[in-house]
């Protein structure tokens, strides 16, 4: 799920690089009125050969984040940063410098880099778990389009290798979480849509696995879009499953991650041809009370105390008002500093030493760039649905799983609420889990911080892969 929050630790998609010249590390420095914030960019080839790219920003403790999209043509470098809105655009000044400006949430900041001299290449980290051809069964890389045909789709199709004729398989359908997905699902070099798809169709699931809009191989436009946009996706992906004569259009579920999650039933609610979901740390509660949490969650673990939290939240929640309200964005940034100014007058000096780190300038160029997301399609659609009301109109088979050490969405929140709309519902078979020591992405955690997720090498847990297994083949075969 999106996070806002004073430093915000970011999270994109990979796509490939087309030049050599870059390949090393880079070291660089934002200056914001005199704080410096260290960026080291690290180029490398992949195992096809393919320049691929990561970003450090050490002081804020955040270590091998992926680019959403890198383009080098002659002297320039474009780097895209979908997830913020941002990018970062300049030009080789001989061969060991780069000289250009940041662009994030509606500011620009010069930023040059300098080629690092003797320091090792980067390397991809190790992920054992990422499916390696041959696979022992069918996959194939597919298009298809929506009803009105606005929108085309690449996706990864999987299906068990079988000798016989005509015959056909259950399938499940994979939604990613928030942000701008592969159909991996590709994060910190995991792949755990790949690592799913891969043991399901193992078992004799066939998967399909989508790029989301603006990603890969599919069009459209994802930063004007919502989930509820999302969701119309999904049903196109429904449609062409069931159009497949080696998919038994009795038994097609969905499974959803995060977002996902809250899509997939979403959608369950509506079309009657979905005979199962899957929620993978899936919401039960209102978008608006997800953010408070996973803006709550790290000021709790940074030892901020409850009537502190409760002070942030105020301002939270006037920003998070405002952007709303005000569709004019210099207007916004006007008002936030007003918003900001008369909060603290009604703070305690122990409050602001808690809670406000840095000059309060820089303090409201942070706040004017985070909230100015939440003027966005997807947040609108996100504070104000409740996927309970969804929950509740459901009559099929349901698994809600949610790792113990999610600080993303909340299992002691979610779960709860999540079975307590299941009772209400017509669901004939509904299930729970909270699997203990597991994060986010399902990965079995030691400090089970966001930043942990590129250091740990397991990218799903082979034991809630199994429960996943298990519990479709049993209810397919019901």
């Amino acid at each position: 799920m999106k996070r806002i929050l004073f430093i915000s630790i970011l999270i994109f998609s990979i796509s490939p690089l087309f030049s050599q010249n870059i390949v090393g590390n880079w070291n660089g420095n934002i200056d914001l009125n005199g704080n410096q914030i260290p960026i080291v960019f690290h180029f490398y080839k992949d195992s096809t050969g393919k320049i691929d790219g990561k970003w450090d920003s050490p002081k804020q403790n955040a270590n091998g984040l992926p680019f959403s999209n890198i383009k080098i043509a002659g002297d320039s470098v474009h780097l895209d940063i979908k997830v913020i809105s941002g990018a970062y655009e300049g030009k080789f000044v001989g061969e060991d410098s780069i000289a250009g400006m940041w662009h994030q949430g509606g500011g620009t900041i010069a930023l040059d880099f300098a080629r690092a001299k003797g320091t090792q290449v980067y390397t991809s980290p190790k992920r054992p778990q990422t499916p390696k051809p041959p696979f022992g069964y069918q996959s194939l890389d597919v298009e298809y389009t929506n009803a009105d045909k606005s929108i085309a789709f690449g996706a990864t199709f999987t299906s068990p290798d079988t000798k016989k004729k005509n015959q056909r398989f259950p399938a499940v359908l994979l939604i990613t979480g928030s942000g701008k997905q592969d159909r991996d699902e590709t994060i910190f070099d995991h792949k755990p849509f790949a690592v799913i798809a891969d043991y399901l169709t193992k078992r004799g699931i066939a998967v399909l696995r989508v790029d989301d809009r603006g990603m890969g191989k599919t069009t459209g436009n994802f930063d004007t879009s919502s989930s509820a946009d999302f969701a119309k996706d999904v049903e196109a992906g429904i449609n062409y499953l069931k159009s497949r004569n080696d998919v038994d259009p009795k038994h097609v579920g969905l499974m959803g991650h995060s977002e996902g999650g809250m899509i997939a039933p979403l959608v369950a609610a509506q079309d009657k041809d979905v005979s199962f979901i899957v929620m993978l740390a899936g919401t039960g509660v209102p978008g608006s009370v997800i953010n408070d949490l996973q803006n709550v969650l790290p000021l709790k673990n940074a030892g901020v105390n409850d009537d502190n939290i409760q002070h942030f939240l105020e301002l939270h929640h006037a920003l998070v008002e405002e952007a709303n309200a005000t569709d004019n964005v210099e207007m916004f940034k006007d008002n936030v500093s007003k918003i900001y100014f008369d909060w603290k007058k009604k703070q305690s000096p122990e409050t602001i030493n808690d809670l406000v780190k840095g000059p309060d300038d820089n303090v409201i160029t942070a706040l004017q760039h985070s909230y100015s997301l939440f003027h966005s399609k997807w947040w609108q659609f996100f504070l104000t649905h409740d996927p309970a009301s969804d929950l509740e109109k459901l009559s099929i088979p349901v698994l809600a799983l949610n790792g113990e050490k999610d600080i993303q969405v909340d299992p002691k929140v979610n779960l709860p609420a999540i079975q307590a709309a299941l009772k209400k519902s017509k669901s004939p078979n509904y299930k729970t889990i909270e699997l203990p020591g597991l994060n986010h992405l399902f990965q079995d955690c030691t400090k089970c911080t966001i930043q942990e997720y590129g250091e740990l090498e397991e990218t799903f847990s082979p034991e809630a892969l199994k429960i996943i297994g298990d519990w479709i083949l049993s209810v397919v075969k019901k």
